[in-house]
């Protein structure tokens, strides 16, 4: 009877870090509304001694967005020369993902707030396309991950007009952990 309680807890114990790995996570976060511009920001040089107050005032006040932001998780390292040319027109053109392509897609609801969930685990890309019209404040870091992610992209010139079009794009690196939640913070709005 020992042997087959200890064997089982052998079991248990073996099996709990395969089911764990198996587990996807979860992606969090918040782009900005259409009502989010409307707010004073103030800027100033040390080095010059000069500083400069702005106060943008375009939107009304208390809007409700009309559009979303569209947001797009896309694993490292995803392959898409794999993808023949009828999937990538089914991607740009009508924004069909590929069966079993590690990509992922999403919108912000009314309060810019997103979510994923059961993505596997990795490294991924996190590509933001704003239909508001601010542009991003776009460190070093956020604009190497997009030239990364536009370098591997097929036919790059057509998915900036389909799928980028006058909307901002905010491009991102996150990393996903099994069974954790990765809350991704948004870049600043330029002003």
């Amino acid at each position: 009877m020992k042997k087959i309680c200890l064997l089982a807890a052998l079991l248990l114990a073996l099996s709990a870090p395969a089911a764990q790995a198996a587990q996807g996570g979860s992606v969090t976060g918040t782009t900005h509304t259409k009502g989010t511009e409307r707010a004073m920001q103030i800027r100033s040089d040390e080095m010059l001694s000069t500083g400069t107050v702005s106060w943008d005032v375009a939107a009304p006040k208390n809007t409700k967005p009309q559009q979303r932001a569209d947001i797009w998780l896309i694993r490292e390292d995803f392959a898409f020369s794999k993808l023949s040319d009828e999937a990538i027109d089914a991607l740009y053109e009508r924004q069909e993902i590929p069966a079993g392509a590690p990509i992922y897609r999403t919108h912000s609801d009314a309060k810019g707030a997103y979510r994923f969930e059961e993505i596997p685990p990795g490294r991924y890309y996190l590509m933001t396309l704003d239909p508001f019209g601010k542009p991003f404040d776009e460190g070093a870091a956020e604009r190497a991950a997009r030239e990364e992610l536009f370098a591997r992209l097929p036919r790059l010139d057509e998915f900036e007009f389909r799928l980028v079009g006058i909307r901002n794009c905010l491009v991102q690196k996150i990393e996903v952990r099994a069974g954790q939640e990765t809350h991704v913070k948004l870049a600043a709005v330029r002003f």
